[in-house]
C-alpha cells in the first residue's frame, strides 16, 4: 500500500464523498477516475512523484461476465514514464459484483449508505494502487 496515495486519499475524502452521493457511477473505470482526480496533484510535476492524470486510463478486461479489471494509469505531462495500476474482481450479477451490489439497479440519487459504499470501494482501489517499473537498481544485489 502506498501511503502517500492513502495521505491523498484521506485528505479528499468528503470531496469524494459528494461525487458518490451526486449520481452512481455508471462503471468502475468512473471510480478510478475520480479517485485518481482526487489523489493527483494539479500540476505536470509533483514533488512526491505522484501525478496520475485522469485522463490517461487504460482498462485491460479480458474477462466475460466476471473477472478482473486492470486500471493503468499513465502520468500527467508528454510522453510521461510513469505508471500506476489498479485492480478489481468484477461478476455478472449484483450477487457477485460489488459495483452492482451497490447500485442495486437503482436510478435515483445514491443514498447515504450507497454513497458511503462508493467511497469504501473507492480506498480498496487506492490500497491497492501501485507505481509500476519502480527503479531496480537500488534493489539490486552488487
Amino acid at each position: 500500500m502506498n501511503k502517500k496515495i492513502i495521505k491523498r486519499f484521506d485528505a479528499k475524502r468528503d470531496i469524494l464523498l459528494q461525487v458518490f452521493k451526486s449520481k452512481h457511477p455508471k462503471d468502475y473505470k468512473e471510480i478510478v477516475v475520480e479517485l485518481v482526480k482526487a489523489i493527483t496533484s494539479d500540476d505536470d510535476y509533483d514533488e512526491d512523484g505522484l501525478n496520475p492524470d485522469p485522463e490517461r486510463i487504460t482498462v485491460v478486461d479480458h474477462g466475460d461476465y466476471q473477472g478482473s479489471l486492470l486500471f493503468i494509469i499513465a502520468a500527467k505531462g508528454y510522453q510521461p514514464s510513469n505508471y500506476w495500476a489498479t485492480e478489481c474482481n468484477y461478476g455478472s450479477c449484483s450477487g457477485c459484483d460489488t459495483l452492482q451490489s451497490i447500485c442495486n439497479y437503482d436510478d435515483c440519487q445514491p443514498s447515504d449508505e450507497q454513497a458511503n459504499d462508493y467511497l469504501t470501494l473507492s480506498l480498496h482501489l487506492a490500497q491497492k494502487m501501485t507505481k509500476l517499473f519502480e527503479d531496480q537498481s537500488s534493489k539490486e544485489a552488487p
